[in-house]
């Protein structure tokens, strides 16, 4: 039944626009950040050759701004210790697990509790589908593609970002902070899929998980408890590998894959004990 329920879990994953959607925003994120950095570099050069050309007062004007956009760029630079290739790698894979996260949580809204509302578990339900062979499948299925998906964003916009900058990152940065972001992902997915199966309520999940997402990381270091969880990966995942707090990466990782076990088996005990009512179209308890 299991087998069955990843084979099934695949197919509705890849096909429509969900599996596509979820690669072109990976995609789509990895390139933007290094792409944009890069442009504004580009256009500041464009401008000040235009102010030079122009002279006079307009050339002032120019140089004011050319000169705010350099400052920037040189206040980001020195932000992420002096290289723009870095600028542009830790912004986009930070952006994987927070706009990325948002994007794809909101894509899988019918597999995680959506189909309870849309009484499409009714015949599954009726030939024996058992509450294991509903959820497994699902925690199978979903942490570990997006978790693969997003180590491959982090990735690329690693070497986009070494091919715009003559390789000033080392593969063991991209390899560290694309591996933060994949652990963060897998965890992030398999807490949404508990929330969602759990209430029947994707949509509120989606408000919940990533709003959480957000105070939750703060709450944790005003109370200066902001190590050893999996929300600290967010945090890890700026550093470079020789800057970072190895234990702390390690024992968050193992944190993040045991509560996303607990994740499953805790979705797998509320619907065992649930009924779903396919007769209004509802999910009730």
């Amino acid at each position: 039944m299991i087998k069955a329920g990843i084979k099934k879990e695949f197919m509705l994953f890849s096909r429509g626009f969900r599996l596509i959607g979820v690669i072109i925003t990976i995609i789509g994120i990895s390139l933007m950040y290094p792409l944009l950095y890069k442009s504004m570099e580009m256009m500041a050069g464009h401008i000040a050759d235009m102010g030079q050309q122009i002279g006079g007062e307009a050339q002032d004007q120019v140089t004011g701004a050319v000169d705010s956009i350099n400052g920037m760029m040189s206040s980001l630079e020195a932000m992420y210790g002096g290289s723009m290739a870095a600028v542009g790698f830790k912004t986009g894979v930070s952006s994987i697990t927070s706009t990325g996260f948002l994007i794809i949580s909101l894509l899988l809204m019918a597999t995680a509790g959506g189909e309870q509302k849309k009484r499409s578990v009714i015949i599954p339900n009726c030939a024996g589908l058992t509450p294991a062979g509903y959820v497994l499948p699902k925690f199978i299925v979903y942490p570990l593609v997006i978790g693969v998906l997003s180590f491959l964003g982090g990735i690329i916009t690693g070497c986009i970002s070494n091919l715009m900058y003559n390789n000033e990152l080392s593969i063991n940065d991209i390899m560290f902070s694309s591996l933060c972001a994949a652990i963060y992902m897998l965890f992030m997915i398999a807490l949404y899929f508990l929330i969602g199966l759990s209430t029947g309520r994707p949509g509120i999940s989606v408000i919940i998980v990533y709003g959480g997402s957000t105070i939750i990381p703060i709450l944790l270091q005003s109370l200066d408890i902001d190590r050893y969880n999996p929300f600290t990966l967010q945090s890890l995942l700026m550093s470079s590998y020789n800057d970072a707090d190895m234990n702390n990466f390690i024992l968050s990782t193992v944190v993040a894959f045991i509560l996303s076990v607990i994740c499953c088996l805790l979705a797998l005990m509320i619907m065992t004990l649930r009924r779903v009512d396919n007769t209004v179209g509802e999910a009730n308890l």
